[in-house]
């Protein structure tokens, strides 16, 4: 199968981590890996892109990051999903469920 487009992705990638958040606190790398197993491998991210989009999401006000130290692992850097993040979610997740409404007719013509 091909792959997703590019272009598909990064309009995508938003969305996709705050869904990802709604789960749960999590840390950069492992929305990387999550997205990976969500998608059987067709989505992999690299670690230079997604962190400037969590930054970048963080200063929308969508998501905030804290320092957390597991034991005996370096402290690594996690994202909690805010009010607001959680508004953008649903209203993308509105847009996404009637832009699959346009593509069902248009396939499926009755």
């Amino acid at each position: 199968m091909k792959s997703i487009s590019k272009e598909l992705l990064e309009v995508s990638a938003i969305p996709v981590i705050l869904s990802v958040l709604q789960n749960g606190d999590t840390y950069g790398y492992e929305i990387i890996q999550r997205v990976k197993d969500f998608t059987d491998g067709e989505v992999v991210w690299l670690e230079a892109s997604v962190y400037p989009l969590l930054k970048k999401m963080e200063n929308k006000g969508l998501i905030k990051s804290y320092w957390k130290m597991n034991d005996k692992e370096r402290p690594r850097k996690y994202y909690t999903i805010l009010a607001e993040g959680r508004k953008q979610m649903e209203y993308n997740k509105q847009e996404w469920q009637r832009l699959n409404g346009v593509f069902k007719q248009l396939w499926n013509p009755a």
